[in-house]
C-alpha cells in the first residue's frame, strides 16, 4: 500500500516540475539565470540529450573512462559548441558552452576548459600567425575539431602557487636556432598536467627564457610532446587514480634536452631577434609572467561556469527527491514528504538562495572579464572579479552536493544518483587554476590597494530589509577591510610578510569572503531592478534576502560583538529565515525549472522514477 502511495507521488511531482502554467515565469527566471547566446546553449543541450554517448557510465575501467571523456570531446566540438576564436569577439559563448556542458561530465568539461582556454586560448592570446598556422589559421582549426590535443605545462611539482620561481628552462642555442627546454630537479617535473597522460601531441610549455646566460623569465613556448623521435627527450608519466574526475588523464612531464624551433616562442609580446637581443613590450620579468599566465583569468570564470551548473544538479537532484521520497507524517504512516520537513527545507533552499545570487554575480563577472578580452573595456576590477568568484561558487558547489548527499541520505551515496561525482568534481574545481584560499589572499591585495572603505550609511527602518542587509554585509567588508590595511600601515616592508602570511591570516581571508557577499548581494539586487514581473520580482526578493540573511547568520558572533546587531534582532534573524524558507515553498517548480536542466540529461534514479529503477537489476548502473 505504501508503495503503491510513493509512486503516486512521483507521478504528481513529475506532472508539478513539468506544469505549463507558469511557463512565462519560468522563461523570465531562466533568461536573469542564463542571459547570453540562448539558442547556442539550446542547441548544445539538445546535442547532449540527443546521444546515448553522454549517459552516465560509472564501473568501467580507468582507461576506458578516459577514452570516454575523449570521444564526448569530440562529439561536442564536432557538434559546433565553441571555437577556440570565441575569444576574440564572443568569449560569452565559450563561458555559456561549459557551464551546459557541466550538466554532463566534470571531465569532459575539465578535457575541454584545458583544450580550449588553457591550451588554445594561450596560444591565441600569446602567438602570431605563424602559431595560429598561416592566413588560413589551420592550427586553431585544428584545436577546434580535436585534430590537436594539447596541454598546459605550468605547474611543477614543487612550485604550484608560486609558479613565477619554476625551475623548467628554455634556452637558445643560436648555433642550431632551437630552444632547449630542460627539467633540472625533481620539483621542476610538470605536475597534474591535463590531458598530459594519454591524449596531448601538443603543450604550451612555460619555461625560464635563457638567452646567452641572461634569464628573461617565465614565457611560453609551443612544443610538440608526443611522437617516436621524442621518447629519450620527454618522460610523461600518468598520475594514475584520483578520488574524481577519472576521465581526465593527468600526467607528469619531464624534458630532458627537448629541442623545439625558435619560432616556438610564442612571441606576442616578447622577441628574440637573429643576434640574440630580447625586445619585450612588457619591461619586468615579473610582469611578463602576469602576461603570460593570463588566460588563469578565463581559467577561473570557466571553473565557476562548470561548477555552477554542477550547483544546480545537485540542488534539482537533492530536491526532486525530497519532494518523492516519502517518511513518517502525523499519523505514523510513510505518507509525508521530506521536503514538508522543515529540516529538509532549512538544509537545502538557503543554498538554493546563495546557488540563484552566485549566479546574478557570475553574470557580471562574465560580462566584465568579456568586455576586457576584447578590447571593449579595461577595468582594474577584472583581477579581483575573477578571483574572488571562482572560490565563491566553487565552495558553495561543494558544500551544497555535500548537504545534498547528506539529505537524500543511502541514495545520495549511489554513483548513480550523481552527488558523489558532484562532490569530487568540486574538490578539484577549489584547487584548479589557483587554489581558492591563495586567490583570496590576491583579492585581499588587489583590494588594498584603493585604500581604505567608507562605511554605508543607509539608516535602513529595519536592519533585515534588503536595504538594511546591504549595510550590514557592506558594514562588515569595510570594518574588516580598514582593519587589516591599519594593521599593515604601520609595518616597516620587510615586515609585512610576516603579518600577512602568519599572524593576521584569518583577517586576510575574512576581508576577502566579506567583499565577496556584499559583491554578490549588490549584484544580486541590481538584477532585481531589471525584473519585468511583479511574480519574479517577489522570488528573487525572497532568495535574496534568505542568501543576505544567511551570510549574517554564518558571522552572528562578530555582528553581536560589533554591537551592529542587538540579541533581540539575532532572534528575528533566525525567524525570518525560517518564513523565508516557508515562502520559497510554492515557487520550487519554478525555481528549478528556470534551471533548463533537461529531464533526458538528468540520467540519475532518485532524480526521476526511483522506484522504477529498481523494479529491475540495475547494478548501480543508469542504462538508459
Amino acid at each position: 500500500m505504501e508503495g503503491e502511495t510513493a509512486k503516486r507521488r512521483i507521478q504528481e511531482v513529475r506532472r508539478m516540475l513539468g506544469a505549463t502554467e507558469e511557463d512565462s515565469l519560468v522563461r523570465e527566471l531562466a533568461l536573469t539565470l542564463t542571459p547570453d547566446n540562448r539558442e547556442h546553449r539550446e542547441r548544445i543541450r539538445t546535442f547532449l540529450s540527443s546521444s546515448d554517448l553522454f549517459l552516465p557510465r560509472y564501473n568501467i575501467p580507468l582507461a576506458s573512462e578516459r577514452e570516454l571523456a575523449l570521444h564526448r570531446l569530440r562529439a561536442v566540438c564536432k557538434a559546433g559548441a565553441l571555437s577556440v576564436k570565441d575569444f576574440r569577439d564572443n568569449p560569452k559563448r565559450i563561458f555559456a558552452a561549459h557551464e551546459e556542458v557541466g550538466l554532463c561530465d566534470g571531465s569532459l568539461a575539465t578535457k575541454m576548459t584545458v583544450q580550449f582556454n588553457l591550451f588554445g586560448g594561450t596560444v591565441l592570446r600569446l602567438g602570431t600567425q605563424k602559431h595560429f598556422g598561416g592566413k588560413a589559421e589551420s592550427f586553431l582549426k585544428d584545436i577546434d575539431s580535436i585534430d590537436a590535443v594539447g596541454c598546459f605545462a605550468l605547474t611543477e611539482l614543487g612550485f604550484g602557487n608560486n609558479a613565477v620561481q619554476m625551475q623548467t628552462t628554455a634556452e637558445l642555442d643560436e648555433r642550431t636556432d632551437e630552444w632547449v627546454i630542460n627539467t633540472p630537479t625533481t620539483v621542476a617535473k610538470k605536475y597534474w598536467i591535463t590531458n598530459g597522460a594519454c591524449h596531448s601531441q601538443w603543450a604550451v610549455v612555460f619555461a625560464r627564457m635563457l638567452v646567452r646566460g641572461e634569464d628573461h623569465g617565465v614565457h611560453a613556448f609551443l612544443c610538440r610532446i608526443r611522437d617516436e623521435k621524442m621518447r629519450e627527450l620527454i618522460t610523461i608519466e600518468d598520475m594514475g587514480h584520483k578520488m574524481g574526475c577519472n576521465g581526465v588523464d593527468n600526467g607528469i612531464l619531464t624534458f630532458n634536452d627537448l629541442r623545439v624551433p625558435r619560432d616556438a616562442l610564442l612571441d606576442a609580446f616578447t622577441q628574440v631577434d637573429q643576434d640574440g637581443k630580447v625586445v619585450s613590450s612588457i619591461k619586468k620579468p615579473r610582469d611578463r609572467f602576469l602576461k603570460v599566465a593570463d588566460q588563469l583569468l578565463s581559467g577561473r570564470v570557466c571553473i565557476a561556469s562548470m561548477s555552477l551548473t554542477a550547483t544546480k544538479c545537485a540542488l534539482l537532484i537533492a530536491i526532486r527527491y525530497s519532494l518523492t521520497r516519502l517518511a513518517v507524517g502525523p499519523a505514523g504512516q510513510s505518507d509525508t514528504p521530506i521536503f514538508d520537513y522543515q529540516l529538509q527545507q532549512k538544509a537545502l533552499l538557503p543554498l538554493l538562495a546563495r546557488t540563484y545570487c552566485l549566479s546574478f554575480a557570475h553574470n557580471y563577472v562574465k560580462d566584465q572579464l568579456a568586455s576586457h578580452m576584447t578590447g571593449q573595456s579595461h577595468s582594474s576590477d577584472v583581477v579581483k572579479l575573477c578571483c574572488v568568484i571562482k572560490p565563491l561558487i566553487s565552495w558553495n558547489c561543494e558544500n551544497t552536493a555535500t548537504t545534498c548527499r547528506e539529505r537524500c541520505g543511502g541514495q545520495g551515496y549511489l554513483s548513480c544518483n550523481r552527488l558523489g561525482q558532484i562532490i569530487s568534481f568540486a574538490h578539484a574545481a577549489i584547487t584548479a587554476e589557483g587554489d581558492n584560499r591563495v586567490l583570496m589572499q590576491k583579492v585581499a591585495k588587489e583590494l588594498l590597494a584603493s585604500g581604505s572603505v567608507d562605511i554605508l550609511q543607509s539608516n535602513a527602518a529595519d536592519i533585515l530589509s534588503l536595504e538594511g542587509c546591504m549595510e550590514l554585509l557592506q558594514t562588515r567588508y569595510a570594518k574588516l577591510h580598514n582593519a587589516l590595511l591599519g594593521k599593515l600601515m604601520v609595518l616597516d616592508p620587510s615586515g609585512v610578510f610576516d603579518v600577512w602570511m602568519k599572524q593576521e591570516s584569518d583577517l586576510v581571508q575574512a576581508t576577502s569572503e566579506s567583499f565577496g557577499e556584499y559583491f554578490v548581494y549588490q549584484q544580486t539586487l541590481s538584477t532585481l531592478e531589471r525584473m519585468q514581473s511583479p511574480r519574479a520580482k517577489q522570488a528573487v526578493t525572497n532568495l535574496a534576502l534568505l542568501y543576505a540573511l544567511d551570510c549574517v547568520r554564518s558571522n552572528l558572533a562578530w555582528y553581536l560583538c560589533e554591537e551592529l546587531i542587538q540579541t533581540r534582532t539575532a532572534e528575528r534573524l533566525h525567524e525570518q529565515i525560517d518564513q523565508l524558507c516557508r515562502s520559497l515553498v510554492p515557487d520550487i517548480p519554478v525555481l528549478l525549472n528556470a534551471f533548463e536542466i533537461p529531464a533526458d540529461l538528468m540520467q540519475t534514479p532518485i532524480a526521476k522514477d526511483w522506484i522504477k529503477f529498481n523494479e529491475r537489476k540495475n547494478e548501480g548502473e543508469v542504462l538508459g
